[in-house]
């Protein structure tokens, strides 16, 4: 069997959740259920693919300015997808996210798509077109589709709910992280606080980050030997620093960069807990990424997070400050609720390998040849 993926989610993506999902999967696919695994794409800047063996890519500068430069470099990395899936030299298509300009070129083929989560769709007045697509065309996607995968329970009733497809369409796989076979290089070192607590990844909208930061402010200010990391996305935007100046906590509020997977499981390593305060995701990568890196984990009781936590973590009402500082300072207080956390996390993390997560797509591809 042979599967074509495109370059959507791989073309001005550096780093990121879904560009990681569809290169562990080609990846384990690959080496693991021994499956031709083609990539549609060209150029490229991509860390996962410029630093694995999957797809050898261009990688270009952005002569023209950030954001022409991905969009020209975009355009023709769809050109070269739409060329590979009009030559139908594959069993099925996966397209990895929701532009359409594939549908005239796949003829007869059959086409699987991943659906991660419905936030733009499910808070359509405060994020309708987060990610760039409107509903009317991810519908067009979603009811064209042999087959769609989602990636938590939680997800798939959100794709039936508000998209009204027949439940039998949509399959259920969850992620897994490669953090759960990575051998990390001993010669990479990282200089963090001693103590501190882990955040990762976007801060903006949904993510409830500034409640957060109001919530464990107190518990900063009692602790001056206490830290938050804020790991990924950027440095903090002046209104960040200036949230952090007004609750008096801005030398105890410290960004990193993830230069590499290296420096991330470090993080995750030796932070006291991660906290995810985020008020919906669809499944929540880093949950599992912490658990693969013996991390105590405390997050939201909404959406995906009970469902992929389950018993391995502590959780929190992310609407309620004190509820959110209750549940932090338990953990930082209890070393011995720290290290049963972190066991209850290794046995959670093996109901997502990386291998049932290719085993079970595998499953779906073949059901639509």
């Amino acid at each position: 069997m042979k599967v074509l993926y495109d370059h959507q989610s791989f073309s001005g993506a550096k780093y990121g959740g879904v560009a990681r999902y569809f290169y562990d999967l080609m990846y384990n696919l690959k080496y693991q259920q021994g499956i031709d695994v083609d990539l549609a794409l060209k150029f490229s800047n991509n860390d996962y693919l410029i630093n694995g063996d999957i797809k050898k890519v261009t990688q270009f500068g952005f002569f023209l300015g950030y954001s022409k430069t991905n969009m020209l470099f975009s355009h023709i990395n769809r050109l070269n997808s739409a060329i590979h899936i009009a030559q139908q030299s594959y069993d099925v298509f996966h397209p990895t996210y929701f532009k359409d300009y594939f549908l005239p070129f796949l003829g007869k083929k059959p086409f699987v798509i991943t659906h991660h989560d419905l936030i733009p769709e499910k808070f359509s007045s405060q994020y309708a077109g987060l990610d760039g697509f409107d509903k009317d065309q991810k519908k067009k996607i979603l009811d064209k589709a042999s087959k769609i995968i989602a990636v938590s329970e939680n997800t798939k009733q959100d794709i039936l709910d508000i998209f009204n497809v027949a439940p039998e369409k949509v399959e259920v796989i969850y992620h897994s992280t490669h953090f759960a076979t990575f051998l990390p290089n001993p010669n990479v070192k990282i200089s963090t606080p001693k103590r501190y607590l882990l955040y990762v990844g976007n801060r903006d909208n949904y993510k409830n980050f500034n409640v957060y930061t109001e919530a464990i402010a107190p518990i900063l200010q009692k602790q001056d030997d206490l830290y938050l990391i804020c790991a990924g996305n950027g440095k903090f935007t002046v209104a960040e620093q200036q949230l952090f100046a007004n609750l008096k906590v801005e030398k105890q509020i410290l960004h990193h960069q993830i230069d590499s997977d290296d420096v991330l499981y470090q993080l995750y390593k030796n932070a006291i807990a991660f906290v995810y305060p985020s008020l919906y995701e669809g499944f929540g990568i880093p949950v599992i990424e912490a658990f693969a890196c013996d991390c105590p984990v405390i997050l939201s009781d909404r959406s995906c997070f009970p469902e992929v936590g389950r018993y391995a973590a502590l959780y929190f009402n992310p609407d309620d400050k004190e509820n959110i500082a209750f549940q932090i300072e338990k953990i930082i207080e209890n070393n011995d609720l720290r290290s049963e956390l972190i066991q209850k996390g290794k046995k959670r993390l093996q109901d997502f390998s990386p291998t049932i997560t290719a085993q079970k797509t595998l499953e779906v591809y073949k059901s639509v040849v």
